[in-house]
């Protein structure tokens, strides 16, 4: 044992040896071999790690369309480790004179503008840059100094008081730009001056700055929105980082100067879309001369996401969705949305809102102020977030409810005289229609709420509550992109406004109102999970995430493996006679335009109350024996004519026309 111990002392002493001795090797070498190359190396040049831009990945529908694609091109760099800072200024306004002289623009973001009567004023639009601009980590100027004032202390900053005022603004901006992206905090910082210039600008700024120091032609990929006006709700939007958003991502890397998503997919896909930047080791000499620039490393392009959206559903979604609005005839009928579903993975088809915007237009003057204006709200997300009364389409589910807890079957009527009482109190519910003694099938077809009023009396409201959750009602789906829970009614949602809930108004949740609220995604689930046998599974719109050059997949979203995320517990022999209603409202029913249709249709029109005209909803899945796709469309204030149904209409047309 002890002449084990004694060789490992032996060993680990030898492997001490070996190490030091390396060392001393190599001081030796820098101090006194070749300590003279070295040392005049040194004093003769600086090594400076300068990083590449980071390429976004790309964002396609299903199948491979552009939604969001990079476009090469060229702009113009400030490197901070060439350019003198005693030539910052002349250099700058030399590439301004010479950008104006060819009507191309540089990158111009301060929030302060020249007035006409030769003063400055802050720009519109603009309140939290004015706000970062004057606060303690910039200016540190008072609330409610001026924009002259704050020009002031910019010029003194900046060495730009002797400048005529429009040359002392655009410098100012170009360096105030330079100042927030981090440009001078460190000496390897380099600035995008100006983006996506032309051809002929490229050849002059190479003739006639190839000998300034600091300023070179780099490479760009355009980020463009193709298709901009098909999903900008879902695709979304990138922007420069705040200060905020930088805090919580620089522990990632991310700098000043980072453009990150602000909205939609491409803020929810944020990780997978940023690509990795690239970096450069420049030896630069004394005179601000490159020597060379070894041990590059590779940039990496972010990955592409395949959307599970069909760029033609959703045209079709979006001229539909636009007509029936305007053909409504209502003078409060302004908006509407759509969503459909796969019933086999309820991978989301199309999701469209009207109205709707532009994102290409985004960047355009006055084009924000318009949207932010508009009182139609054409920036909300009314597929994903707007909630809403559904009406009669809530019928099935209390349909499903009633009949699996054992309260109704389907040799149960209920005497419809166009007034429903509830026992014992003068609580009633109008019909719009005198039904006779309605059964199931008759009262679903013809929407008879003196029954379903008698079906939710019996469920109850908890039980009713209970199913509705299961189908998806009233709580998240679990989509990629921000959405809302929406309202069910009930003693929960009454308790937390509160106000006490009453048994009787039970009668009024079972067809629709009350405080039913629900977003038109989650209409569609809802009608999904009944076309799919009562399995509800996560909605989505990542169809699968691929490299850059879409060669490796990385991550799917199987078809034939749906992330389940309930059963509603629904018996076969239930859901068969439920989805049988579903279709005779089709066959003798509010839906008979759809009866001699090119597949069979199972479907539920609804009309909500609510202030002002009634809102128009309509779900259906086709074909009804094997079910591919689910449909639910809210059009607000569209009050009782077909236009929800002709929305409905239209995607299948597209949908069924392609198979």
């Amino acid at each position: 044992m002890r002449l084990k111990e004694h060789s490992r002392y032996i060993f680990c002493a030898g492997l001490v040896l070996a190490i030091f001795s390396a060392y001393v090797a190599r001081l030796v070498d820098w101090q006194i071999i070749n300590g003279e190359e070295y040392r005049e190396r040194a004093n003769r040049s600086s090594i400076y790690r300068n990083k590449t831009d980071i390429l976004r990945g790309e964002i396609l529908d299903v199948n491979g369309v552009g939604l969001v694609e990079n476009i090469t091109g060229y702009k113009i760099m400030l490197d901070r480790f060439a350019l003198p800072p005693e030539e910052e200024n002349q250099t700058i306004l030399d590439l301004i004179t010479l950008l104006a002289l060819k009507k191309e623009p540089f990158i111009d973001e301060l929030p302060i503008t020249l007035a006409p009567n030769g003063h400055f004023k802050f720009a519109e639009d603009k309140e939290k840059e004015i706000k970062e601009l004057k606060g303690k980590n910039r200016l540190n100027l008072n609330s409610y100094s001026t924009a002259d004032e704050c020009m002031e202390k910019l010029a003194q900053k900046y060495g730009c008081q002797n400048f005529d005022t429009k040359t002392k603004r655009d410098i100012i901006s170009v360096k105030y730009n330079m100042d927030v992206s981090g440009y001078y905090d460190s000496m390897a910082s380099s600035y995008t001056f100006a983006d996506n210039i032309s051809p002929e600008l490229l050849t002059i700024i190479a003739e006639k700055f190839q000998d300034t120091p600091g300023v070179r032609i780099g490479l760009s990929a355009k980020r463009q929105a193709v298709n901009s006006d098909l999903a900008p709700h879902i695709v979304g939007s990138t922007g420069k980082i705040s200060e905020e958003q930088y805090e919580k991502l620089k522990s990632k890397g991310y700098t000043l100067n980072d453009t990150v998503g602000k909205s939609g997919i491409e803020a929810a896909m944020e990780e997978m879309l940023r690509g990795v930047a690239g970096e450069k080791k420049v030896e630069v000499a004394r005179d601000g001369s490159v020597l060379h620039t070894p041990n590059a490393k590779e940039a990496k392009p972010g990955n592409t996401i395949f959307l599970t959206i069909d760029s033609r559903l959703q045209r079709a979604a979006n001229e539909s969705l636009a007509k029936a609005v305007k053909s409504a005839g209502q003078h409060d009928c302004v908006a509407g949305a759509v969503v459909a579903l796969s019933v086999k993975d309820f991978s989301i088809l199309a999701a469209a809102t009207y109205p709707s915007y532009d994102l290409a237009k985004l960047s355009e003057p006055g084009y924000y102020t318009l949207l932010t204006n508009d009182k139609a709200n054409p920036l909300f997300d009314r597929a994903f977030r707007g909630s809403f009364a559904p009406g009669s389409i809530f019928k099935p589910l209390v349909a499903c409810g009633a009949l699996q807890e054992g309260v109704l079957t389907t040799a149960d009527k209920v005497r419809c005289t166009g007034i429903y009482h509830y026992p014992g109190h003068d609580f009633t519910n109008k019909c719009l229609g005198v039904h006779g003694n309605a059964d199931l099938f008759y009262a679903m077809a013809k929407s008879c709420n003196v029954f379903f009023s008698e079906a939710g009396r019996r469920l109850g409201i908890e039980k009713m509550d209970l199913y509705a959750k299961r189908f998806g009602l009233g709580v998240k789906t679990g989509i990629e992109l921000t959405e809302s829970a929406g309202v069910l009614a009930g003693p929960e949602h009454s308790k937390a406004v509160g106000s006490r809930w009453s048994d009787l108004v039970t009668i009024k949740a079972a067809i629709g109102q009350a405080d039913n609220q629900f977003t038109p995604l989650q209409l569609a689930t809802y009608v999904a999970t009944i076309a799919s046998g009562g399995n509800r599974y996560r909605p989505h719109l990542i169809s699968k995430v691929t490299d850059y050059l879409r060669e490796n997949v990385i991550m799917e979203n199987s078809p034939e493996h749906p992330e389940l995320v309930d059963t509603v517990g629904i018996s076969e022999e239930n859901l068969n006679i439920v989805k049988n209603a579903m279709r005779q409202v089709v066959l003798s029913g509010t839906a008979t335009n759809f009866s001699g249709y090119m597949v069979p249709i199972a479907a539920k029109t609804g009309t909500a109350q609510n202030s002002g005209s009634d809102h128009t909803t309509f779900i259906c899945f086709a074909p009804y024996e094997n079910p591919e796709i689910a449909i639910a469309v809210v059009v607000e204030h569209g009050a009782k004519g077909m236009v929800s149904k002709i929305v409905a209409k239209d995607i299948m047309d597209v949908y069924f026309s392609n198979k």
